[in-house]
Parts: C-alpha cells; sequence; structure tokens
C-alpha cells in the first residue's frame, strides 16, 4: 500500500487549470468565494496525483484504468490518497482519495488500475479535434502532480487534456448529439455537463510520448437519455502513434446541486 496525505490549496488548483484549459468556475475562487463557496478541485487533478503513487504499475503492468467520480472535493479539504493491490490481487490496484469518505468509489464499484483489457468498443473513428500543447502547460503538470517519470506524466497529461477536447466538441458542435448536449448546456444554464465514470484502455507497449506541439483526439458521442446522459469515446493520438482509448459517461447535473456539494467558506483555509 501507498499513501499520501495532502491538501488542496487554491493556488495549485488555479495553476491546474491553467495548465490543462479548465476555464470551468467552480474552479474559480473568486466566483466561488461569492457564492460563500470553497472551490471545487478538479477531478482528474485528484485522480493524476493519486494514479502517480502507482506510475510503476501503471506503465509496466495496467491495460486499463477505470475511474468513478463519486464526491466533490474542495480547496481546503484533507485529503488521502492510496493505492493498494484490492483482496490481495496482484494484477489490480485499487485507488482512493479519502476525506470523509472516498471521492473515487460508489456503492461496490471503485476506481481501479488493471491488467485486464477494457470492454468497451474501440472501433469508433470520431471527430478530429487537435489541441496545441506547450512546454509550460507540460512542466507545470509534472510539478503539481509531483511526477518523477515524465513517461507516466506524458500519459497523465494527455488523459487530463482529453477534458479540454470534450468540451470543444460541445462548445464547436459539429453532429446532432454535439448540438444537442450544446443546446442543452446553452438553453438550461443551470445545467452542467458532469463525468460519471471513465475507462481507458492503455495499449502495449506503453507510450512513450512528448505531447508538446499537439495532441489529437477523436471523439464520437453516444446518446443514452436524451438531454441527460451521453456517453463519448475518445481516442487519443501523438503523431499517429495511439496514447490511449476510451470511454466517457457525462451525466447532465444541476449547478445548485453541485453547488450544495460545495463547502461553505466557514474560517480561513490555506491558499
Amino acid at each position: 500500500m501507498k499513501q499520501k496525505k495532502i491538501i488542496f490549496r487554491d493556488t495549485e488548483i488555479i495553476e491546474f487549470c491553467r495548465a490543462t484549459l479548465d476555464t470551468n468556475e467552480i474552479h474559480n475562487p473568486l466566483v466561488m468565494a461569492k457564492l460563500g463557496k470553497r472551490v471545487i478541485v478538479p477531478g482528474m487533478f485528484a485522480l493524476s496525483l493519486t494514479v502517480n503513487l502507482s506510475a510503476g504499475f501503471l506503465k509496466n503492468h495496467a491495460k486499463s484504468l477505470k475511474v468513478l467520480f463519486n464526491s466533490l472535493l474542495s480547496a481546503g479539504d484533507f485529503v488521502t490518497l492510496c493505492t493498494s493491490s484490492y483482496n490481495d490481487n496482484p494484477s489490480e490496484i485499487r485507488l482512493s482519495a479519502i476525506n470523509c469518505k472516498d471521492t473515487l468509489t460508489s456503492n461496490n464499484e471503485y476506481t481501479r488500475l488493471s491488467v485486464k483489457e477494457t470492454g468497451f468498443k474501440t472501433d469508433h473513428e470520431g471527430i478530429l479535434r487537435r489541441l496545441e500543447v506547450k512546454p509550460e502547460q507540460v512542466r507545470k503538470f509534472m510539478q503539481l502532480i509531483g511526477a518523477e517519470d515524465k513517461d507516466v506524466a506524458h500519459f497523465l497529461f494527455a488523459v487530463s487534456y482529453a477534458s479540454q477536447a470534450l468540451l470543444r466538441s460541445i462548445s464547436q458542435p459539429e453532429t446532432e448529439i454535439e448540438k444537442e448536449i450544446d443546446e442543452t448546456i446553452s438553453k438550461n444554464t443551470s445545467i452542467s455537463p458532469f463525468y460519471h465514470t471513465l475507462d481507458i484502455h492503455i495499449p502495449t507497449p506503453f507510450p512513450v510520448f512528448d505531447p508538446v506541439g499537439e495532441l489529437d483526439y477523436f471523439i464520437h458521442f453516444e446518446r443514452e437519455k436524451p438531454c441527460k446522459l451521453y456517453g463519448a469515446y475518445v481516442r487519443c493520438e501523438h503523431h499517429g502513434k495511439l496514447i490511449f482509448k476510451s470511454y466517457y459517461k457525462l451525466v447532465g447535473i444541476a449547478d445548485r446541486i453541485i453547488l450544495r456539494m460545495a463547502k461553505e467558506i466557514k474560517h480561513h483555509h490555506p491558499v
């Protein structure tokens, strides 16, 4: 078992959002302070920090990463990041980020790295969303997650940056489903797209690349429940080399519910 106790600070959250181009206002201290709330920690920040604890397993053994986002973490939270062999199974590593509860666990499901392949289809072509990557983005990302292995850091950056590609697909829609999601958010500004689960297929051998320059994301949306639940197949490539294939479940959540889960500013917390 590996553990790391951390506290999420406003300054680090701001820097992570700059590195991944995340402009969601729930991560903005000025906006949230006006609502009497603490900043919400980006899910990919908590995930990247946790996965990094088992960098060796990710790079040398894992073929899949299954992620569940069950609850929110706020700035000022003391969190125990933990990776462990689940039920003494050497082929699987359980990932946890625990405050009052494990934000990466939901009911009987849990976030994990596994040597088993993912079960989702991976043959969707998708629409290309090419994103520029600057050196300072990658450098800051590596620093924030405490990465010692640059190959692992580059992979986790590509996974985190996929969020920006998905948002580009929604804000610059080309397909009918993308337009439907965009209209749902634009017409009903009290609804936001939120990750529910994420499944990632990790190629063998582990992809070694330098993301600086650009990353290509091929995205294909599917509708599960109109205006509420969608699936997104995302394939990430770098100069034609496969970095990962993934499947996201995105659910529309009312902003009032998100804000209700965010912790109130009752006293000073570290910035």
